[in-house]
């Protein structure tokens, strides 16, 4: 596979690396930004080179993944269609830019291109990302296993029609922000109740991350593995019912509501 990877910015440097790690020689990566310095620390057999450089130097790749920002995917597409020249196999577009649709992005390549829309998040730097991805119906089946291929190195996938893209975007694209904030709250929690910062912090942490392992292991609903922890009139039941005073869930289903809204909002 001949990747290009046009934005070398967090998203796009950890697929980088991801695809780099994983399937190592099996790949030839082709890296491009705008900003020079964001490829000066690139791995020395990754390959820089703009999409005016691919003909000249025989770098045609058979994928781009498109990292930019939403602003600037009309000019990264353009111009890595112009670099393209007259190829005549024609190669799959893939864009990370929350917001932009497929039918955008084909009215930048063309409505004959082979697309890919793609909402990784913020764990994807570690290998633990969340990437859902809709194609269009250009795409085949070869297509498909190329996108999970990429995206199963920088964590998991799952294939989502594209109206429920937004909705992917508010929940797991922007997800990470809403635990981040959870486990800060937690922190501050646990030093207000007189905990040590270094303390608060390791016991938030790990109380995060063994709850989420152990529903990512279970059968059973989050609702089902709350009860089991909630004894009557015990701890656990005086906190819950502190959170539903101050409409916790209410807060988290808004905050995915409306960051879902917002990514309608860009794309228009």
């Amino acid at each position: 596979m001949n990747l290009a990877v046009l934005g070398i910015g967090n998203m796009g440097g950890a697929i980088l690396k991801g695809v780099q790690a994983r399937l190592g020689n099996d790949v030839r990566i082709i890296a491009y930004d705008a900003n020079v310095k964001a490829t000066e620390n690139l791995p020395k057999d990754v390959v820089v080179a703009g999409p005016d450089l691919w003909q000249k130097q025989d770098l045609l790749p058979d994928t781009i993944i498109c990292a930019v920002k939403p602003g600037d995917v009309k000019e990264c597409l353009m111009h890595a269609v112009k670099g393209m020249g007259s190829r005549s196999n024609i190669p799959l577009y893939l864009s990370i830019a929350a917001g932009v649709n497929i039918v955008t992005l084909e009215s930048y390549i063309g409505y004959h291109s082979r697309i890919c829309r793609v909402m990784p998040n913020m764990p994807a730097l570690i290998g633990e990302g969340m990437s859902a991805y809709s194609l269009n119906a250009k795409c085949s089946d070869d297509d498909r296993k190329n996108v999970e291929t990429i995206f199963a190195c920088c964590g998991k996938t799952v294939s989502v029609p594209e109206k429920l893209m937004n909705a992917v975007t508010g929940l797991s694209g922007s997800g990470p922000a809403y635990v981040f904030l959870f486990i800060e709250a937690l922190i501050e929690g646990g030093v207000n109740a007189g905990l040590p910062l270094s303390v608060a912090r390791e016991c938030a942490v790990q109380t995060v991350l063994g709850a989420a392992k152990m529903l990512q292991d279970s059968t059973v609903t989050p609702a089902e593995l709350k009860a089991r922890i909630m004894s009557p009139g015990g701890t656990t039941a005086r906190g819950l019912m502190a959170l539903e005073q101050n409409k916790f869930k209410y807060a988290v289903c808004k905050a995915v509501e409306d960051a879902t809204k917002r990514a309608d909002e860009l794309g228009k």
